[in-house]
């Protein structure tokens, strides 16, 4: 696999570039074409394929329908490739040095993409820090292009039904990030938990606690 993030270095006979009226301008527009087409295929490995050579090109950088594209796939189905999806997200959004910084239309395309993500595309998210816990600062750069992310982080907390280490994270990054619009549920949820004060609880507690904790630090 390629790694990601690297720059395509083809020969100098074959050089290919998004600048620029060059001949060949139009193969690689078609190349990088089938490549974003691949991220839709239902072969897992045809979506890894597709994601390397859009990293190859620099074309997530350089494009914003591409990088619109690929903040679609954070219900990616293959969880190491969803979470090289984050993580190559958060590095879009969190670049600071003038050479890695994505054009600013393409980070504009993808900051407004994110603000509008759901329940289901931020079970994603939460989902990627389990799997990998090096993600959270990634997923933190993500989440905070949402400022509705509280309410659907507090509903995934609330809900009993889902994994114990899904709610956990849901309330890790309530406190880390700062949504207040969340404290109510976390308060009730802390409450409840001290006064069963059962094993389970036990684990899920003061992770409760530490977020509500930074949430009304003054």
């Amino acid at each position: 696999m390629a790694k990601e993030g690297a720059a395509f270095s083809p020969e100098p006979s074959e050089q290919m570039s998004l600048e620029g009226l060059d001949v060949n301008r139009l193969e690689l527009l078609a190349v990088i074409w089938e490549a974003a087409e691949s991220l839709t295929s239902t072969d897992t490995m045809k979506r890894v394929n597709g994601l390397e050579r859009l990293v190859e090109f620099d074309a997530i950088r350089q494009l914003p329908l591409v990088a619109y594209l690929l903040a679609t796939r954070l219900e990616e189905p293959d969880i190491e490739l969803r979470t090289r999806i984050v993580r190559y997200l958060g590095s879009l959004i969190n670049s600071d040095n003038f050479e890695s910084n994505p054009a600013g239309r393409v980070k504009e395309t993808l900051m407004v993409t994110l603000s509008n993500m759901r329940t289901r595309q931020i079970f994603g998210l939460l989902q990627v820090t389990v799997y990998d816990k090096t993600a959270e600062a990634d997923v933190m750069d993500l989440l905070s292009c949402c400022s509705y992310a509280g309410s659907h982080l507090s509903e995934i907390l609330s809900n009993r039904d889902l994994p114990q280490e899904i709610r956990k994270q849901a309330a890790f990054f309530i406190g880390q990030i700062g949504y207040l619009d969340a404290l109510p549920v976390l308060e009730r949820m802390t409450n409840r938990l001290e006064t069963r004060g059962s094993e389970q609880d036990a684990v899920m507690l003061p992770v409760l606690q530490n977020a509500v904790q930074l949430l009304t630090a003054p």
